[in-house]
């Protein structure tokens, strides 16, 4: 009997989780979007070595840069999540500052990592080579992800602006 519960569990939870994501309205799928693109983004390569094919995704060096853009993005989520389901934050706070603040910061911390990119050391029994990584694909893939949460908080600004229509 409760092992049943516990088979049980994984399935209700992903259940509810989508059927709260097909509740959200287009503000919130465009964040969720951005977060998913993000995520997409972390196993590609985002730093290009010159010699031969050596690459480094988003992952292979994981550090606290990576950690915040992690955290931020599973705070959007659970942001969208919420307000789907009719929260709404309490004053000084809104939606759309916080998909705004998201957005800009997971952009500036991959801006911050496409400046300060790791070195490429090879050492070669006659000479040691140091040279910096070239940006790969996958680092703008993160950058158009953080864009979009931006977006999404600039679009959810600009529906709040405007007076509703009664019905």
């Amino acid at each position: 009997m409760a092992a049943s519960r516990l088979t049980e569990l994984p399935r209700r939870l992903g259940h509810e989780l989508v059927r709260d994501l097909r509740g959200l309205r287009g503000n919130e799928r465009l964040a969720v979007a951005g977060v998913g693109l993000i995520l997409l983004s972390l196993p590609l390569p985002w730093y290009d070595g010159e010699v031969g094919a050596l690459v480094q995704t988003g992952l292979a060096d994981f550090n606290w840069a990576q950690a915040a853009i992690l955290l931020t993005c599973a705070a959007t989520v659970f942001l969208a999540l919420q307000v789907g389901g009719g929260y709404v934050p309490p004053r000084p706070l809104r939606e759309w500052a916080l998909f705004v603040a998201a957005g800009t910061w997971n952009t500036l911390i991959v801006i911050y990592l496409m400046l300060d990119r790791p070195e490429l050391e090879i050492d070669l029994p006659i000479a040691r080579i140091e040279r910096d990584y070239g940006l790969g694909y996958g680092i703008f893939v993160a950058l158009a992800g953080s864009l979009l949460i931006v977006a999404a908080g600039v679009r959810a600004r600009s529906g709040a602006s405007r007076p509703r229509s009664p019905r």
